[in-house]
């Protein structure tokens, strides 16, 4: 490989460089060994560079590394899940796909999404991100404590979707439990769930099966028309990957589904209690109409005032003509 096309390298973009060995060591690369490691054909290298960095862009459009189409994909920034193969300087393996942002300082962080650009050749693996994200770092953090060991870059393409795929599921099991109290409080009746805390979990939910439900196409896409240097055993963690990325997005609509289906039992419940309600201030409006019908015209005193004496009998009549013309109206435009 020509070192022309790989320097000047931008070190300040790199947020992280692995190297893999074919005998099974690998290691954490120091920035300034990146561009010799890349030199070196018996290593498997994983960069993960930060896109918003000016250093990276412009070393996309220079670097042969890259295809040209990739880098056109990535400034063009398309961030739907796609993955598909490239035919330039070998098989060249791009992903788009969605992962958590990191907040940092929040271990029960909210669902955003942020894009991950992932672009995988048999010795080399390229990852790209704006903003920090979850699944990354996590994969960070496990290769530097030791607890795993990757000789290659598909093997770290697998684990990086388990990694996601692992968040999600215990994102999608936080949800559900935050649903089971929800309806045991609805159950119990003594005091009515928040509904806003509804809304939010439905709108969460159908972002995430928006975001992820394509991925699904595109690994069925890949499936068909896998690179010649996947193995057996990569194409049967593929399978596996996509069982469980089906599994997931179907949870994720069932949560949907219940958290609508809770939504409309709770609203029936609030037209219960307003019922309820309205039946207690229907009964006392009865039950005290006639004292109100009595102590008003008993205390009329038309005795007292001029030219209203011995109306008596005449004001009833307008106060009954009133009252039947009044539930004509109403039975003629059916309100009751």
């Amino acid at each position: 490989m020509n070192q022309e096309l790989i320097l000047p390298f931008p070190i300040n973009g790199v947020v992280f460089a692995w190297a893999m060995g074919p005998s099974g060591e690998s290691r954490e690369l120091p920035l300034v060994d990146i561009a010799k490691a890349l030199e070196n054909p018996e290593l498997s290298i994983w960069l993960h560079l930060n896109l918003s960095n000016s250093q990276v862009q412009r070393w996309l459009e220079k670097t042969s590394l890259v295809p040209k189409r990739v880098v056109e994909m990535i400034e063009e920034g398309v961030t739907r899940s796609r993955l598909e193969r490239i035919e330039k300087l070998d098989d060249c393996l791009l992903m788009v796909m969605n992962d958590f942002h990191q907040e940092f300082g929040e271990k029960d962080s909210d669902s955003s999404l942020g894009t991950l650009w992932a672009i995988l050749t048999p010795r080399l693996m390229i990852s790209l991100r704006n903003n920090p994200l979850r699944t990354t770092d996590m994969l960070r953090s496990d290769l530097r404590n030791g607890q795993l060991t990757p000789s290659s870059t598909i093997e770290l393409f697998h684990e990086l979707l388990d990694f996601r795929a692992e968040y999600l599921r215990t994102l999608l099991m936080r949800l559900s439990e935050t649903m089971d109290e929800l309806e045991e409080e609805l159950l119990k009746g003594k005091e009515l769930p928040d509904h806003e805390n509804l809304g939010r979990i439905r709108i969460q939910c159908s972002r995430l099966r928006r975001q992820f439900s394509p991925e699904l196409i595109a690994l069925h896409r890949l499936q068909k028309k896998l690179p010649y240097w996947f193995s057996e055993d990569d194409k049967l963690r593929l399978n596996e990957d996509l069982e469980l990325l089906s599994f997931l997005v179907q949870e994720i609509s069932n949560l949907y589904d219940r958290a609508k289906v809770l939504q409309d039992e709770q609203a029936a419940h609030v037209a219960e209690f307003n019922a309820r309600n309205l039946q207690v201030l229907s009964v006392m409006t009865v039950i005290f109409l006639p004292m109100t019908l009595l102590t008003g015209i008993m205390g009329m005193n038309m005795e007292d005032l001029p030219g209203l004496k011995e109306s008596f009998y005449f004001i009833m009549v307008l106060m009954a003509f009133a009252g039947g013309a009044v539930y004509a109206s109403l039975k003629v435009k059916k309100i009751i």
